[in-house]
């Protein structure tokens, strides 16, 4: 036999597989769940540092908004110049994160510690007054500087103005830089960024996914934060006031940085104990490769039947007692072929193999099965004009094809009672329900009708007289088992259903018909076959009524369809059933017309 992969090509796929196996599953195994911790920690984490960040922005820009309303209310009510500037004065010191403030009432007032040119401010003003869209504009532009300009109104409900205020984010930028690997932001509801510590990203506006959690915020009222994964940047959102939104965000790749780092160490490390494995497998593979080579061979060998082994053990370890066993094991199987295929030709195959595995042990069981009796009619007679030799071969020929029909059908020959064959359906094994067992042994009784035609034919062309056989089926409640003694034993069924089955074989004669069945099995099966009821019979034994059924064929099928089609193919014809005497066969039966 040519071996296309060596034993040695084996071993090291097989040890290799086995050590990427372990590698990679406890590799995948410790990288996945400290991924997950990390992913969930740095979820928690994100979400934490954009919660306390957007409640720090919300506090400035209302305390912003709160001096500033202060400062403009009092500015109305000074008189005296002096007295303003000196307010002015007050107030840049103690805000000097703001750049400039400008309202109807001070006009422009820029902080004298600012860093931006007094004209640029004018223009921004010039260029943004009237309706403005927003009460939040990034100037940061404008002014070369990180900054950013709020406009609200303020004033009495009649008297309402509107005021500009220009502050230096930069603190903002400070608080929004954690030092880690999260990114903060801060945008307005359209997704424009307005406050950017990375400001040279020139980062404009918020990515897709970001600006639909912007827009489910505005949605929602209940939530006022939510946090998504979406091209690998894990953003958390917070909704302030003013139709504000805090963004915090870290990338995946930041996250699973450190565990990335180790996998691949891991990674290399397997790769490294791998190779070695190779080496050591091949090293010592060449010291078991013959011998195993031969144990393939000869377990070829027993596949293909031939048990006689012709090999012998050249080692005293572990493979030199299996290669004994091996030719042990061969030599048992030869034995135990050679008596299950005598055995198979005595008994049921079913029986046999339960036999040879022990299974089988003096005693009974109540099963529901299906009893089938078939006979040859007129035996007797066709049998005084044979030779013994002629009877035996006619009757190894009509057996065989009749058997066949049980055995496809998983039906057991119980055993042969001269011309007369018995078979069960259900036990030692069923197909699966009463009901399937029976349809089974009907199947099997009209492939015996095919079988009986087709032999027929042949008897025909050489001259020889037909065969007509009588057929008899009942189910019923049997006790199946062992019967016999330790020394010799024989599986059948007994019971009163075995006795019906075989009497309504017998029924077959007077009523012309091949194939009859009792009410207990046409009720299993109606609805599956075609059936003509036949007079009620008085049965030996049974004081009720026994009704019988004659068996035309199964439903759907085209032809025969009727009881007169069947005793035209079986060569009978309809009997007159007044003139039938039942005191034939022992007065078994009482036909009531």
């Amino acid at each position: 036999m040519k071996i296309k992969f060596p034993i040695s090509l084996k071993q090291i796929l097989l040890f290799s597989f086995l050590i990427i196996l372990v590698l990679g599953v406890s590799t995948a195994l410790v990288s996945t769940l400290i991924r997950d911790d990390d992913r969930k920690k740095a979820e928690e984490n994100n979400l934490a540092i954009n919660e306390r960040t957007a409640q720090t922005i919300q506090t400035q820009f209302e305390n912003i908004k709160s001096n500033s309303y202060v400062f403009f209310q009092s500015y109305n009510y000074l008189r005296d110049d002096k007295e303003k500037s000196q307010l002015e004065d007050s107030f840049f010191r103690s805000n000097a994160d703001i750049l400039f403030v400008s309202t109807e009432d001070t006009g422009f007032l820029l902080n004298p510690d600012a860093v931006i040119h007094e004209k640029a401010a004018g223009n921004f003003i010039n260029l943004h007054s009237g309706g403005l869209s927003t009460d939040y504009v990034n100037s940061s532009d404008i002014f070369g500087i990180p900054s950013l300009v709020l406009i609200f109104s303020y004033g009495f409900e009649n008297d309402i103005k509107r005021a500009a205020v220009c502050i230096d984010v930069h603190f903002f930028c400070e608080l929004m830089s954690t030092g880690s690997n999260n990114a903060t932001m801060l945008a307005d509801q359209n997704g424009t960024i307005l406050i950017n510590p990375d400001y040279d990203s020139q980062l404009k506006e918020c990515s897709d996914a970001v600006k639909e959690n912007i827009k489910t915020l505005l949605k929602n009222e209940k939530d006022s934060n939510t946090q998504n994964e979406s091209g690998g940047i894990i953003s958390a959102v917070n909704q302030i006031s003013d139709n504000l939104f805090v963004i915090t965000s870290v990338s995946e790749k930041s996250v699973y940085a450190v565990i990335n780092r180790t996998t691949n160490r891991i990674i290399l490390f397997s790769l490294a104990v791998f190779f070695m494995a190779i080496i050591l497998i091949r090293i010592f593979s060449n010291n078991i490769t013959n011998p195993i080579k031969e144990l393939v061979g000869a377990s070829a060998q027993i596949e293909r039947g031939e048990f006689e082994l012709d090999i012998k053990p050249h080692t005293h370890d572990e493979i030199g007692l299996l290669t004994s066993s091996f030719v042990q094991m061969g030599k048992g199987l030869a034995e135990r072929e050679k008596l299950m295929t005598s055995f198979s030709k005595f008994t049921n195959k079913t029986i046999a193999q339960k036999a040879a595995n022990g299974e089988l042990t003096l005693g009974g069981e109540n099963r529901e099965v299906t009893i089938f009796f078939s006979d040859i009619r007129s035996f007797t007679a066709m049998s005084e004009k044979m030779q013994p030799k002629e009877v035996v071969e006619f009757l190894n020929e009509y057996m065989t094809k009749m058997v066949s029909c049980v055995n496809k059908t998983g039906g057991v020959v119980d055993k042969y009672i001269g011309d007369a064959v018995m078979a069960v359906w259900g036990a030692p094994e069923s197909s699966g329900t009463p009901s399937e067992d029976a349809l089974n042994a009907v199947t099997s009784a009209l492939m015996m009708r095919v079988a009986l035609y087709k032999y027929n034919l042949e008897r025909k062309a050489k001259g020889l007289a037909p065969v007509r056989i009588g057929c008899g089926i009942n189910t019923g409640t049997v006790v199946a088992g062992q019967i016999g003694s330790e020394e010799r034993m024989e599986y059948t069924v007994i019971g009163d259903a075995v006795n019906l089955a075989s009497r309504t074989e017998a029924l077959n004669k007077p009523f012309a018909t091949d194939i009859l069945i009792t009410e207990n099995t046409y009720n299993l099966i109606k609805d599956k076959i075609i059936t003509e009821q036949m007079p009620g019979v008085h049965v030996k034994g049974k004081a009720d009524e026994i009704k019988m059924y004659a068996v035309i064929n199964l439903s759907g099928r085209d032809r025969p369809d009727t009881l007169e089609e069947v005793r035209r193919i079986i060569g009978t014809t309809e009997p007159d059933l007044s003139k039938v005497d039942t005191d034939n066969e022992e007065k078994k039966y009482s036909i009531q017309a």
